[in-house]
C-alpha cells in the first residue's frame, strides 16, 4: 500500500528557504527569491529507493518533505535518515488514494446534484426528481450517488486528512 508521508528533518545544507517544487536531475528544486536548484541528500536518499518527493519545504536548519512511498520504502528512507543524524520524524500520515475515476454515469450525477441544489442545505430538488431527470430509479440513483460521493471523499481523506480514518 502506498502511503502519502511528511517527513520532518534537520536540513544541513545551508541557510536557504523555500517550496520544493520539483526535483531535476537529482537536485531539488526550490522556489525561493528565485527557482535555486540544491543537493538534498535526504531527498536522494528516498528518491534511491524508489519514493517520489510530491513537496515539501526547506528553511535555515529543518525540512519537510512529502512523499509518496511504501512501508518498507519508507523504514529504509528513516533508517538511513537517522543514521546521518537528521532526526527524521513523521509528522504526516495518509493512505495514498490516486485521482478519483468517477464513472460518466457518477460524475453526470453528481454534477446534476450539485447544480440543482441537492447538497444545499434547504435541499432544492429531491433524490426522487434527480433520479427521473436522469432516466434511473431512485435506488440507483442513491447508489450512484453514493459511490461517486465515496470515491470523492476517499480522495480528499487521502490528499488532506491526518490518516487517523485509515
Amino acid at each position: 500500500m502506498a502511503l502519502r508521508v511528511t517527513v520532518s528533518f534537520n536540513y544541513t545544507g545551508g541557510s536557504i528557504c523555500g517550496e520544493i517544487v520539483g526535483m531535476n536531475m537529482g537536485h531539488v528544486v526550490l522556489a525561493d527569491k528565485e527557482l535555486s536548484m540544491l543537493k538534498c541528500e535526504p531527498c536522494e536518499i528516498a528518491m534511491r529507493y524508489g519514493a517520489v518527493i510530491v513537496g515539501g519545504k526547506i528553511c535555515e536548519d529543518k525540512a519537510l518533505i512529502v512523499l509518496i512511498a511504501n512501508t518498507f520504502q519508507l523504514s529504509r528512507i528513516l533508517k538511513e535518515m537517522h543514521e546521518l543524524g537528521l532526526k527524521p520524524r513523521v509528522v504526516g500520515r495518509a493512505k495514498y488514494i490516486k485521482e478519483p475515476h468517477l464513472t460518466e454515469d457518477q460524475l453526470r450525477l453528481i454534477e446534476l446534484a450539485y447544480k440543482l441544489g441537492y447538497f444545499d442545505e434547504s435541499r432544492k430538488v429531491s433524490l426522487k426528481d434527480l433520479a427521473s431527470m436522469i432516466g434511473v430509479s431512485p435506488s440507483a440513483a442513491d447508489r450512484k450517488l453514493r459511490r461517486g460521493l465515496k470515491k470523492i471523499v476517499e480522495f480528499y481523506l487521502g490528499r488532506y486528512g491526518r490518516g487517523d480514518h485509515l
